[in-house]
């Protein structure tokens, strides 16, 4: 890519660099492991005009969503489902929705977040691309159009039910490359008085807590204020307000109406402390890459003297992220016995190029395992905590700590 997707400046400059690396969303069955897999470069583009973050190679949305095995489901673990059970209660306070009004999400996945807001009284529509996740959320009772955020897909949305109070895209954004395409879609979806909620990773967590891991092929941008307020504001949507969640590590919410009246004026207080951060300064992802590359090193020369001693390893989260960390640090089966999820989607599948089977938790108890690679490190207390109550004799690794834990 040679240009920004946001501001279309051409000022775009390589800040991060991982190597190469398949779809981190995509798990194989054991019949696929003797074919052929692919690999893309993983590379990040900052843009010195509006300080957005990028991947350089972009893979194409099909082949992300329809023609590979996508299996990240929005109610995976409990940690997920009590985020969107407090989004939704959130959302319902704050945008006065009023029963019979119509919420559209988009990415809307498996549809526990939509089915919330019918327990609540309201009308909804989702739209995903995944075939799968479309037949799970419609098990549910949730009516979803199966295809991509777009003009079409929206008349479809608000033919039956009108246009929409509440228009959701949480952990979407970062996956669409037009997002032009996009911002036009939600304008022409939204009521007047409508509000548009969309939650995205932050930059500033991402570099500020060394969240290399949040950096895919799946997500294609990592936002920060200042670039999405440049997106929104061109296409006239107004933020209205932004809150820093700790979900995902660090995310986003940002609510955004149609009406300038509204716009925050913090915004421009934020964008100032961005700059003051010196998260658009090159220099500052040198110091990123130097801290994930240490790290790499150290957990690894860990994990190496660990095998010497005969000690059996297992990793605990199959998550996209964790296959960054896992094909970052190239880890495969020859190192690492399994790897546990509690996703039903992914046990008994592969972890994709490094081919490690992924098993439910409940194998780390009737296992000899000795140590545990905590590669979903995000919400590595609770694993940690939940893995002790099985397995007491346990030790973990980490990454970023130099001692078991």
């Amino acid at each position: 890519m040679t240009q920004c997707i946001i501001c279309n400046n051409a000022s775009i400059i390589r800040v991060i660099e991982l190597g190469f690396h398949p779809l981190a969303d995509t798990f194989l069955k054991k019949e696929q492991l003797s074919k052929l897999q692919k690999v893309y470069p993983l590379n990040c583009l900052l843009c010195k005009t509006c300080g957005h973050l990028q991947n350089e190679y972009f893979v194409s949305a099909n082949e992300r969503y329809i023609e590979s095995n996508y299996s990240y489901t929005s109610s995976n673990s409990k940690s997920a489902r009590d985020h969107w059970q407090e989004f939704a209660g959130t959302i319902c306070k704050y945008s006065g929705l009023k029963k019979g009004d119509h919420v559209i999400e988009f990415g809307s996945n498996d549809g526990y977040l939509l089915k919330q807001f019918i327990k609540h009284g309201f009308v909804v529509s989702g739209i995903d691309p995944a075939p799968i996740t479309v037949s799970l959320a419609r098990k549910i009772g949730v009516k979803t159009i199966t295809g991509f955020i777009n003009q079409q897909t929206i008349k479809r949305a608000i033919k039956q039910d009108g246009k929409a109070k509440v228009i959701i895209g949480n952990n979407v954004l970062n996956h669409i490359v037009d997002l032009d395409d996009c911002i036009k879609a939600i304008r022409s979806g939204l009521r007047p008085d409508g509000i548009f909620i969309a939650e995205v990773p932050y930059l500033e967590d991402v570099i500020g807590k060394y969240l290399f891991d949040m950096i895919f092929h799946e997500h294609i941008s990592t936002f920060s204020i200042k670039s999405i307020d440049h997106l929104f504001k061109k296409h006239g949507l107004y933020i209205t307000r932004i809150e820093n969640i700790p979900y995902h590590g660090g995310s986003l919410r940002i609510y955004a109406s149609l009406n300038s009246k509204l716009y925050s004026k913090s915004i421009k207080k934020l964008i100032n402390s961005e700059n003051k951060s010196q998260m658009f300064n090159p220099t500052t992802y040198q110091d990123f890459m130097s801290k994930i590359i240490k790290d790499k090193n150290d957990c690894l020369a860990q994990i190496y003297n660990l095998k010497s001693k005969g000690k059996k390893i297992a990793a605990v989260g199959a998550g996209a992220r964790s296959n960054t960390l896992l094909n970052f640090y190239k880890l495969d089966s020859t190192v690492i016995e399994f790897v546990t999820d509690a996703s039903r989607h992914k046990i008994g599948k592969f972890t994709p190029l490094n081919n490690i089977q992924i098993k439910n938790d409940a194998s780390l108890k009737h296992s000899e395992i000795d140590v545990a690679l905590i590669t979903a490190w995000n919400i590595g207390k609770y694993l940690t905590d939940k893995i002790r109550k099985e397995n007491s004799n346990i030790r973990f690794i980490v990454p970023g700590k130099k001692e078991l834990i």
